[in-house]
This record gives structure tokens, C-alpha cells and sequence, in this order.
């Protein structure tokens, strides 16, 4: 890619480019007639005959996906009979059209025609010709370029076939190469399966089972289900067999418990294909390391990845697949839609600075969906519709890498150009968020190595603060300086606001499709019916401690329990 100095915009012209491909046949205009090479040898004959275009590109709030730019209208002058074809049925709707420009000096250009810079593609869309006074290749259109989404299941796109339990799916099937689970399978079906018929098996992202305390230390906590799919009792200690993935994962091992309090850590992971090939993950404990017992329906086990590798592997590095630059090239990859690669190649890095954990359990959650609500919002950027497909575009003040590249100071030489306005909206700049209520916090010093007291009660258990500046008086775990918070406060003063998040279910119904619907209130309801647990929604609700120290897991609380069992966002 060609790097442009400032010497080569001096004394420069833009020259607007069009490219019309109607039915394999590409029509070339321009802002007036220009030759550009081709690299290799050749040449590009541009005829001239368009208007500048209107182009209009408008950035949305940080955090959001715009798939559609404002449409273009263009007016140009085909050498054919715009009418006749229509009546053939071979008209100009549905062309794809390019815009794109060149600079010029004194009409020469400083690109090759594979270096013009393309701003805009689209869809001929409501085509106006036949004009009585003008000539028959006159046709008025608007371009359009929005992209229309065929989501899908991501718990399918990870999964593949092995999404639910009941089906013989853990079965080898006509595959073989099943490892140490071969030995326990009768008949291609797995003696322990239907036990959890109807359960999801669970996709990993990232590495789920760590979070952090209010005090800023980190605890470890039961992170993700698994379920018993096979027994092994031809001879003592029993070998009980659990999936823990729907797909292979790239940890070496990880830390497997029951609710009895059984911790086994370092527990080797496997692998073996499932009844149409699909490879699932699987770990294999003894009866002496674990409470097994298959007529316990209260027993439950899950799983820690910690110190140690994580789940689903990015295609793109080999390692864990959890850094936000890769969830998006994923996500944009599986739904088969035009984006810029090369522009999301670009700062993958930066935005891979950005980890997600969790768990995936509902085959309802499309991956559109998932991308949109809980991982664009929490990285630095924004995705825009260009002329290559979707594109990133980095808000860099909110990274480590903004570094301004030139500094203005105020001196007499600058001047007001346009009057000061009032705005009547509501503004709010110094924030203060408490999330997680219905409970009490024991008093215990955060330096006594005490955990907490959590029970119910009617205090909120964590507080974030976004603001300007920080407050040097006060010691505040969680205070953001946010860049938006100080022009605003440049700008308009400070105005403070709270903002409480109850987290705590009001109640809980099903809807239509059956699936689990939880009421959170922000001040107004909002329906919560996500699987996946990002780390840093997951802090301050994992482990509960008496007065005298001694800790057990949340998995004890019932309704904790509860809800791991029906999947529901936990704040």
C-alpha cells in the first residue's frame, strides 16, 4: 500500500472515479476524462461525464455497528438506450457501482488505477430514465450499500452438530480414533449420555474461572458446566467420563469440581469425535477424586480455566480465542459477509488488548447478536460500512496508542469562527454506577485478608466511577477517566448522575420459543436472555465468606445455583 506524503497533496485536484458493472460490462466516468496505467502495463480510460457526488460519511457513537452509509445520487449518460433494456429485462437496477478518486496535477494523475482510493460501493437502486428533451442514456439512480445479515447460531457455528444431548451424538459413530473413551463404548453409545438428555453442551471462549475482587485481588470460581457422558466400572476406582466442550479446546488441562466441594486440579483434557465427526473435549476422573454417583441428581460439576490455556483456538494465531480483534474477524468471517480484511488485519492487535471469557449455552444467541451486544460495546471502536464491506474505525483516545502528532497551542493568531450554542438535552458527565443489589458487605478491613460478607440484604456490592479526573482524596478501586467526561466538562461543567443496576431477578418467565427471560432493572426493565459471562461482568458475586474467614463457593447459594442451571447473564 502506497504511504502519501504531504508534498503529494500540494497544489493537488480530486478526481472522482465511477465504475458501473452492469452484467460483467464495466463502464468507466470521471470528473473530466483521464488515462490511468494499470501496474503490469495497460490503461484505464476514464470518459469523463460525472458530477462531483455527494458524499456524506457520518461516524456513529463509539460501540456501534453501522451497516449502511447514506445513499449517493449520480447522474450519468450510459452509450445505450436505458429504456430499451429495461423492456429486455436487462436494465441498470441492481448494478454494482464504485466510486472511488485519484489527485491529479494539472489533470495527470498521481495514482495507478490499482492505487485510486475507493470511498463507496453500492446497489443501483430506483432508476429514473426516458427523459423526453435529453438523450437515452441519461439515467438519474441513487446507490445504495447497506449489508443485509443472514445471522446464525454461534453455539452451532462453534459446536457444529453437538449442541444438546439425547441423540447418541457423544457416540462414535462410524469414526474412530476416540482415546481412552473407546474403552467404554457399547454398541457406538455411551453408557452414561441420556443422564443429561436435553442439556447444551456448552462452547468456551477464552479462559472463564477468574475474576476480581472489590480490594483488587483475584478469586477463582467455578466457571462452566460439564456433564457426565460415559462410566467406566470394569474394575475399581470407577473412571467417569465428562465433555466439556462441544469442540476441541486449547487447554492442556483444567481444574474440574463438583458442588460437594471436590477440587481436582490439573485434570489432563482430551478429545474424540462425536457420532458425525465433530470433535468434542472431554476429561476423564476417578471416583476417588470426584463425587460420582449418576442416581445424585443434585450433583454438579463445572470446570476452571485457569493457569492454563483456554477454549475454542483462533484460526488466526493458533492460541485461545479470546482477544476482541479476533471474536470480530471470527464472527464477520462465519457470517459470510463483505468486510475489509485488510483493514481489520490492521489493528487486530489493538484490539486483541481487549480478553473475553465465558461460556456459550444457548443455541438461540446469533452471532451477529453476540457481537453486537457484548463485544462491540466494550471495545474502542466502530464498524462502518465502506467501499471493501465493513471497516473498523479505532476511537485511539481511548487506547494506549493515541499520541497526538501535532500540538496547537492558543495564541493571538486564533479567532472564534462560529457563535457559542445551547444545547437543551440532558447532559451527564460525572457518572456514578452501582451495580449488583440485595446485599449486605461485612466490615472487615480490606487489608485484614478477609473476604467480604455477602448476603442478601438491600446495598449495592460494587461502584464504578466515570469521570473527568480522578479523585486524589479518596482511594476508589474502579475510577475511569473517560475522555468523552473531560471535553464534556470543558464544555458544559460538570453535571453528576447515578445510576443504579439491579442485578437481582425479579422474575423470571419463559417466552414464546421457551427460553428463559429475566428481568433486570436499570431504572426500566430490560430483558436479559444471554449464556455468555464476560469477565468483567462477572466480578464481586463468586464467592461468599462468614465472619471468620472461612470461604466456600457461590455455587451454594441456591439461586446461584439456579441460574447456572438456566444460563442467565450474571452481574
Amino acid at each position: 500500500m502506497r504511504v502519501y506524503n504531504s508534498i503529494d497533496y500540494l497544489e493537488t485536484d480530486i478526481c472522482f472515479l465511477a465504475e458501473v458493472d452492469i452484467r460483467g460490462t464495466v463502464y468507466y466516468f470521471s470528473s473530466f476524462p483521464i488515462i490511468l496505467s494499470v501496474d503490469g502495463g495497460g490503461e484505464v480510460l476514464y470518459n469523463g461525464g460525472l458530477s462531483d457526488p455527494e458524499f456524506v460519511q457520518v461516524l456513529e457513537e463509539i460501540g456501534q455497528i453501522k451497516l449502511s452509509q447514506e445513499s449517493v445520487a449520480l447522474s450519468l449518460r450510459f452509450p445505450f438506450n436505458v429504456a430499451e433494456r429495461q423492456m429486455l429485462g436487462k436494465g441498470v437496477e441492481n448494478a454494482v457501482v464504485t466510486i472511488s478518486y485519484v489527485t491529479t496535477k494539472k489533470r495527470q494523475s498521481q495514482q495507478t488505477y490499482n492505487e485510486r482510493i475507493p470511498i463507496y460501493r453500492g446497489l443501483i437502486r430506483e432508476p429514473v430514465y426516458g427523459f423526453p428533451n435529453l438523450d437515452s442514456g441519461v439515467c438519474d439512480f441513487s446507490v445504495e450499500n447497506e449489508v443485509f445479515i443472514s445471522d446464525s447460531s454461534m453455539l452451532k457455528k462453534l459446536n457444529g452438530d453437538l449442541v444438546s444431548f439425547g441423540q447418541g451424538q457423544f457416540s462414535r459413530g462410524d469414526y474412530t480414533g476416540g482415546g481412552l473413551i473407546e474403552s467404554v463404548i457399547s454398541d457406538g453409545i455411551l453408557s452414561a449420555e441420556k443422564k443429561f438428555e436435553g442439556k447444551i453442551v456448552p462452547a468456551i471462549i477464552g479462559n472463564p474461572g477468574t475474576t476480581t475482587r472489590v480490594d483488587g485481588t483475584s478469586a477463582d470460581f467455578p466457571a462452566t458446566p460439564a456433564y457426565l457422558i460415559a462410566l467406566d466400572p470394569t474394575s475399581p476406582p470407577v473412571q467417569a467420563f465428562f465433555v466439556i466442550a462441544g469442540h476441541i479446546v486449547d487447554a492442556d488441562t483444567v481444574t474440574f469440581e463438583d458442588n460437594k466441594g471436590d477440587v481436582n486440579f490439573s485434570v489432563a483434557v482430551n478429545s474424540a469425535p462425536g457420532s458425525k465427526g465433530q470433535i468434542f473435549s472431554y476429561v476423564q476422573v476417578s471416583e476417588n477424586d470426584i463425587n460420582i454417583d449418576v442416581d445424585d441428581n443434585s450433583l454438579e460439576y463445572f470446570c476452571r480455566w485457569v493457569d492454563t490455556k483456554g477454549g475454542a483456538i483462533s484460526p488466526y494465531n493458533g492460541g485461545t480465542l479470546s482477544g476482541g480483534g479476533d471474536l470480530l474477524f471470527w464472527a464477520f468471517s462465519a457470517l459470510e459477509v463483505i468486510f475489509d480484511r485488510s483493514a481489520f488485519e490492521a489493528v487486530r492487535d489493538i484490539l486483541n488488548q481487549y480478553q473475553f471469557a465465558g461460556y456459550i449455552n444457548d443455541p438461540s444467541i446469533k452471532i451477529y447478536e453476540f457481537v453486537q451486544k457484548y463485544i462491540i460495546p466494550v471495545l474502542p471502536v466502530t464498524i462502518a460500512n465502506g467501499a471493501d464491506g465493513l471497516y473498523p474505525i479505532i476511537d485511539w483516545r481511548l487506547t494506549d496508542s493515541f499520541e497526538p502528532r501535532i500540538e496547537i497551542q492558543t495564541s493571538e493568531i486564533f479567532k472564534r469562527i462560529r457563535p457559542v450554542e445551547t444545547r437543551s438535552q440532558s447532559i451527564i458527565n460525572d457518572l456514578t454506577v452501582q451495580y449488583a443489589s440485595g446485599f449486605v458487605r461485612s466490615l472487615a478491613p480490606v487489608m485484614s485478608g478477609l473476604v467480604h460478607q455477602i448476603s442478601e440484604g438491600t446495598e449495592y456490592h460494587g461502584t464504578v466511577y466515570i469521570r473527568d479526573s480522578r479523585n486524589e482524596d479518596a482511594a476508589l478501586p474502579y475510577e475511569i477517566v473517560s475522555p468523552y467526561s473531560v471535553i464534556s466538562v470543558q464544555r458544559y461543567g460538570r453535571v453528576d448522575h447515578l445510576s443504579r443496576v439491579c442485578a437481582r431477578q425479579r422474575h423470571s418467565s419463559q417466552d414464546r420459543t421457551g427460553h428463559d427471560q429475566t428481568q433486570m432493572s436499570t431504572g426500566e426493565s430490560h430483558t436479559v436472555s444471554s449464556r455468555f459471562f464476560l469477565r468483567i461482568l462477572e466480578s464481586r458475586r463468586r464467592y461468599l465468606s462468614d465472619r471468620s474467614g472461612s470461604r466456600s463457593t457461590i455455587s451454594e447459594c441456591p439461586n446461584y445455583r439456579e441460574g447456572l442451571r438456566r444460563g442467565r447473564m450474571a452481574l
